[in-house]
């Protein structure tokens, strides 16, 4: 009898201390459970988010990636080994999104303003900024000098770069329009504009230009009000923009080195002026 209470008491002894350790046990395990789910619902960091700017169709529904882009994203991927996923957005949150540090955003101007906040990517290309108008009789559009006093569409949030930024509600006025191509050309036929300004990479001749606007771009809008009208172009590019990845400062710096590297190796090589050739 007294070696059973002995045995009670040694039990009863060392009962708190197998009880705090099968706590610690079961907490510890369910810690790393619950870590391990919210590891796994996280993003990969091998996974860059890219903003683009949306562009919407004549009932307003976004349009899909281009065939160019498309080759142009794939050709990032091969070469950085990130996985891109592409997300269009409004220009404007897409601009807000990238200095909240939840993504890159691509085809971004350089202004004075955004290079307090911005980090920006090597130059991956120059776009040429064309300028288009309707009106009748004509009126020379051969140079900035010929903007002046003229209201100018361009898309909410949109820069054509430093000396765009410079001229702008100085030289002309600039009316800012949502991402539908259909809406700014309509209004250019209603003179409720006089110039249009539309980037483009691949062509530096007006002809070209003409050809494609009213034979490709402008049928693929699909709206019936466009088909027979007939728009003409600057004679030149009217500015020059240089088109680049950017991050907010201090955000994806391990991953804009490596978008560096691969517009770097591009540019040498030749593949990514090639690739760039097929933007539409």
């Amino acid at each position: 009898m007294a070696h059973n209470t002995r045995a009670c008491l040694t039990i009863s002894l060392f009962m708190p201390r197998i009880l705090s350790i099968f706590f610690v046990f079961v907490i510890t395990i369910a810690v790393q459970t619950w870590c391990g789910d919210v590891q796994a619902h996280q993003p990969s960091a091998s996974v860059l988010p890219l903003y683009l700017q949306e562009s919407l169709d004549a009932k307003g529904l976004p349009l899909p990636l281009s065939p160019g882009m498309v080759k142009l994203i794939a050709y990032f991927e091969r070469e950085t080994g990130l996985q891109i996923e592409v997300h269009f957005l409004p220009w404007n949150r897409a601009q807000r999104m990238t200095l909240d540090g939840k993504g890159m955003i691509w085809a971004f101007s350089k202004t004075s303003d955004r290079m307090r906040s911005y980090q920006y990517s090597e130059t991956v290309m120059q776009s040429r900024i064309w300028a288009i108008a309707h009106a009748e009789p004509r009126f020379e559009l051969r140079s900035i000098k010929d903007l002046k006093g003229k209201t100018i569409s361009v898309e909410r949030g949109v820069s054509h770069g430093l000396v765009f930024e410079q001229a702008k509600n100085t030289l002309f006025k600039v009316d800012e329009d949502a991402a539908s191509a259909t809406v700014r050309f309509k209004k250019l036929i209603a003179q409720r504009c006089d110039v249009l300004l539309w980037g483009l990479v691949q062509f530096e001749k007006p002809e070209p230009l003409l050809k494609y606007l009213h034979e490709v771009y402008l049928p693929s809008l699909k709206d019936d009000a466009l088909i027979n009208e007939k728009f003409y172009v600057s004679d030149t590019p009217l500015f020059l923009d240089t088109l680049h990845f950017a991050s907010a400062k201090g955000a994806f710096s391990a991953e804009m080195q490596k978008m560096n590297l691969a517009i770097v190796h591009g540019l040498k090589t030749g593949e990514l002026n090639r690739l760039l050739r097929e933007m539409k």
